[in-house]
């Protein structure tokens, strides 16, 4: 009966929530929508594609892999300590080269190739950038991303190198603190341990690095799953029910500006962007607003920038809680823009109009301006969509591009 409640769990953490996961329009994800799918997506698309997991589990060159990998695991001390605990979970140039030239062979296979990149890989978004790449290219790319993806989150989570915005999203534990090898011992050992006989390759590496983020308390990127539920069902039940005849803009889009004061829910400039775009909203320039913001100012604060401003919009400006939508991810200006254009999409706002992003003036000119243009391709390897000016000086015309479905892997904070 226990192995039956176990196998149920299982299957339900991995079925797919289609009626509300953040996808394109027309692909439907065979995998539910969670910390570990959004932020290595082609693992999932890996055990989900017919035909895949089998093929992995059987491949004697993945298989040889997979046991030379767990005999690296340190049961006991190391040396040096705690380096060497967290590089025992790295994927070598040498091991990356060999699942390649797996991945490449079994792509081969038609059927195979079909389940995995046109049935899920190149519809689903994630990897867009990528986009004009063969099949099996696009596979191999792929792979090279997530497996650079694992090993930057045990530099940064077990092993405590600065991540690009290291005031917000570094490390939890002070390193050179003798009692933090015990740590990172006793997650090495747990977590080889605690593997399934089902297992494909990648899946302890997998759960080393969930593991390193939730010891981190750095879970934001699957929180308020799936996002298209729960605190936006019904403003997306409105979306798909508007009459959009007379509607010159889609949605007002309001970026957070979250305090360094830990007792404040949201910044000074937030107040203002929200006071402007409430009054948008009144005057009928759009029938809804996106508020976008994560968990970010100050260092693991408690509240985050969405769902604070859709409180204040609804309890001080009274815009109907119905007519807003909640991007609860984003920590920087080039993810709001570009996880607002997954959510225009996804949650099926037309795309012959555009939005509108709105903010204090200085701002405005901000996003409107080059810097941000080449800090979008710095950071993230996209433009999420073209921007244009806006009806004033508080305002930009926004229309999103399905390029921001792309899952930039390198930041598993917002991927």
């Amino acid at each position: 009966m226990r192995h039956a409640a176990i196998a149920l769990a299982v299957a339900l953490a991995w079925a797919p929530a289609a009626a509300w996961a953040q996808d394109p329009r027309g692909y439907s994800a065979p995998f539910a929508d969670s910390l570990e799918t959004r932020v290595f997506p082609l693992f999932a698309m890996l055990r989900a594609a017919d035909g895949w997991a089998q093929a992995l589990r059987v491949d004697p060159v993945l298989r040889r892999l997979a046991t030379e990998r767990a005999a690296r695991v340190p049961q006991e001390t190391c040396t040096p300590s705690p380096q060497c605990l967290a590089d025992a979970w790295v994927w070598t140039d040498a091991d990356i080269a060999a699942v390649e030239a797996r991945l490449r062979l079994l792509t081969r296979d038609r059927r195979l190739g079909a389940a995995l990149v046109g049935r899920q890989m190149r519809p689903s978004g994630r990897f867009a950038r990528h986009e004009a790449l063969a099949d099996a290219d696009l596979v191999a790319t792929a792979w090279g991303e997530t497996a650079a993806a694992v090993n930057r989150v045990i530099a940064i989570y077990a092993k405590g190198i600065p991540p690009r915005y290291p005031k917000i999203d570094a490390i939890i534990f002070d390193t050179a603190r003798p009692e933090y090898a015990d740590v990172l011992s006793a997650h090495g050992v747990a977590t080889a341990a605690l593997g399934h006989d089902d297992d494909l390759f990648f899946d302890p590496s997998l759960r080393y690095a969930i593991g390193l983020l939730q010891m981190n308390e750095r879970t934001e990127a699957g929180a308020y799953r799936p996002l298209l539920g729960g605190e936006n069902a019904a403003a997306v039940r409105a979306v798909a029910g508007t009459d959009w005849q007379a509607r010159p803009n889609i949605a007002l889009l309001v970026f957070g500006h979250g305090p360094e004061d830990a007792q404040s829910r949201t910044g000074v400039m937030g107040h203002i962007r929200m006071r402007i775009a409430a009054d948008m909203f009144a005057r009928g320039l759009a029938p809804f607003i996106i508020v976008s913001g994560g968990n970010v100012h100050p260092n693991r604060t408690p509240f985050n920038e969405a769902i604070e401003m859709k409180r204040l919009l609804v309890t001080e400006h009274g815009v109907p809680a119905d007519r807003i939508l909640i991007e609860p991810h984003a920590r920087h200006t080039t993810t709001n823009l570009r996880n607002c254009a997954r959510l225009l999409l996804a949650a099926g706002f037309p795309v012959d109009r555009p939005a509108l992003v709105v903010s204090d003036h200085r701002t405005i000119q901000y996003i409107g301006g080059d810097e941000l243009a080449q800090r979008n391709l710095r950071e993230m390897g996209i433009q999420p969509g073209r921007l244009a000016l806006g009806p004033d000086r508080f305002s930009l015309r926004f229309t999103p591009a399905p390029i921001a479905f792309h899952v930039e892997a390198a930041d598993p904070l917002d991927p």
